[in-house]
């Protein structure tokens, strides 16, 4: 597979042979209404290429009810042609390559799937971006036009993390352009099944803890508001500073929880983060209705401050917390 970015031309015309080559997709195909993640979100990948656990899906049609016999393509949300997907300032996730197209012949096999009677399918294809990095794996259905999507989020890291981890998935409202960052079990299975209206899983993710038992030595809690007046959240690891928004603006920020995730932090003056370990750097959009970005991406975190966000943190880079890398 080609690690290279490419031309909507020429992805269209390779993928257009594949698509021909691999599958042959009958005019009265049943279309797929939802792809539900059973197993495989979520993931760690720890100096590989390849997902630890495979990706399974259940596709369903708009009745809720199987739908068997569809052709599937599950791997990497980078190529135009199948899965894809990107943020309001051109990223496909943290630290990530440009867009990927498959060199002359027949793609990997490991990425393509039909579902089962039951209306199951699942992939391991491989990845394509190089540890430290975090973006999604697509579903779609091939051969069907405005096909459904939907994504795995995974984090790659060049080295085991300490602890116990969690990966905090990334969701962006495109109504309000706002983001939204949780570890949450049951949160993430809302936001999924469209209980929040108008939320969706946005690129980005990075490893933070779910208790303090969890967590290295070192890390600390992470507190979490949420302002009704803004539909916004925000999150900061440092106690003063939990307690002054809680005393400036009792109205607009309410206090959710002390402990949303631990994770650790940087130095205090410096915003250097400790061996093995990465920034997550916070942004403020600066904007009536507030909210805050935390990205691992200095490249992006550099298109957002161009696009009028302004860095927030600690040393020179406004970096907030320190994730496993």
């Amino acid at each position: 597979m080609s690690r290279k970015a490419a031309s909507s031309s020429l992805a269209a015309t390779l993928l257009a042979t594949f698509l021909t080559t691999l599958f042959s997709i009958s005019a009265g195909a049943q279309a797929v209404a939802t792809f539900q993640l059973v197993s495989g979100d979520r993931q760690i990948a720890v100096a590989t290429f390849h997902p630890p656990q495979p990706f399974r899906v259940r596709a369903l049609d708009v009745g809720g009810k199987p739908v068997p016999g569809a052709n599937v393509f599950i791997g990497p949300a980078a190529s135009p042609g199948y899965a894809y997907l990107k943020d309001e300032f051109g990223f496909r996730g943290f630290n990530t390559i440009g867009d990927v197209i498959f060199d002359a012949g027949v793609p990997n096999p490991a990425y393509f799937g039909v579902t089962d009677a039951d209306g199951y399918v699942q992939g391991k294809g491989q990845f394509v971006d190089y540890p430290t990095a975090a973006f999604l794996v697509g579903v779609v259905q091939i051969g069907m036009v405005n096909s459904v999507q939907s994504v795995f989020s995974v984090v790659s890291v060049s080295e085991t993390p300490q602890g116990r981890p969690s990966v905090v998935v990334e969701y962006f409202n495109g109504e309000v352009k706002h983001y939204f960052n949780t570890l949450n079990d049951a949160e993430v299975t809302a936001l999924d099944g469209g209980v929040f209206s108008g939320w969706k899983r946005s690129i980005g993710s990075f490893i933070a803890y779910s208790s303090e038992g969890d967590a290295p030595p070192g890390a600390v809690a992470v507190c979490r508001f949420f302002s009704a007046a803004f539909t916004s959240h925000f999150y900061s690891a440092d106690s003063i500073e939990c307690d002054a928004v809680i005393e400036k603006w009792p109205n607009l920020w309410q206090l959710e929880t002390r402990n949303a995730f631990y994770i650790q932090v940087p130095d205090a003056k410096t915003g250097v983060c400790g061996a093995g370990l990465q920034p997550v750097y916070r942004l403020f959009n600066n904007a009536l209705a507030p909210n805050h970005r935390y990205v691992t991406d200095a490249k992006l975190r550099s298109a957002m401050i161009a696009a009028g966000w302004i860095s927030e943190g600690y040393g020179s880079d406004g970096v907030v917390f320190c994730a496993a890398a």
